[in-house]
């Protein structure tokens, strides 16, 4: 997909291929679809970040960045020979960064209302300080135990850790996080860096 921009077409065809990812979680197909309708409008339309220097800031760039990170990690477990349940990979991949579609009814990221910002640094959106404070693995979790979505260890662990040992919370995780979440990990970084046209 582009790195700037998605054109209505390809925002309805990301989001059907979202959607028929989930519906291969077996007994969890029905709600992780019940979660993703309610959230639908929001979801299919959420920005993967806020500034034009990181990456998709724009309109259906989460879901764009989110079977970008499914579809490396897949290709590293063929390469590797890594063996996960399927639908962990997706359930993890998918729902690693969907707290940044926000709570269960506000938006994460708004609109930036500041010409200067916009300016100065790219900043097309800015987090909604209206919404209680949680970072953004916390609450991709919230939102699925809200939606009543059961998540295994390593699935918990995998959104948790996914930004991997970037984060200094992550830190006392270490080797000894499961091969899921290095997975996720890995496969969430070669896709920034292939958004921000690094790769």
């Amino acid at each position: 997909m582009s790195t700037e921009e998605l054109t209505p077409e390809e925002i309805e065809a990301n989001w059907t291929k979202y959607r028929t990812m989930l519906e291969k979680l077996g007994s969890r197909t029905e709600t992780a679809l019940t979660m993703v309708t309610a959230l639908e409008e929001r979801l299919c339309l959420a920005p993967a970040s806020g500034r034009t220097d990181y990456h998709n800031a724009f309109p259906g760039g989460l879901v764009d960045h989110s079977l970008r990170v499914l579809g490396n990690a897949a290709k590293l477990c063929k390469t590797f020979g890594w063996d996960v349940p399927k639908d962990s990979l997706i359930l993890a991949c998918l729902f690693h960064d969907l707290g940044k579609v926000g709570d269960v009814e506000n938006d994460y990221y708004v609109p930036q209302d500041e010409q200067w910002r916009i300016d100065k640094y790219g900043a097309l959106y800015k987090i909604n300080m209206e919404m209680q404070y949680m970072a953004v693995p916390q609450r991709s979790l919230f939102l699925c135990q809200h939606f009543g979505l059961k998540l295994t260890q390593d699935e918990t662990l995998a959104i948790l850790l996914h930004d991997g040992q970037y984060v200094e919370a992550n830190k006392d995780y270490c080797f000894k996080e499961p091969l899921l979440a290095d997975i996720v990990a890995l496969a969430d970084v070669i896709a920034c860096k292939q958004e921000k046209g690094k790769l």
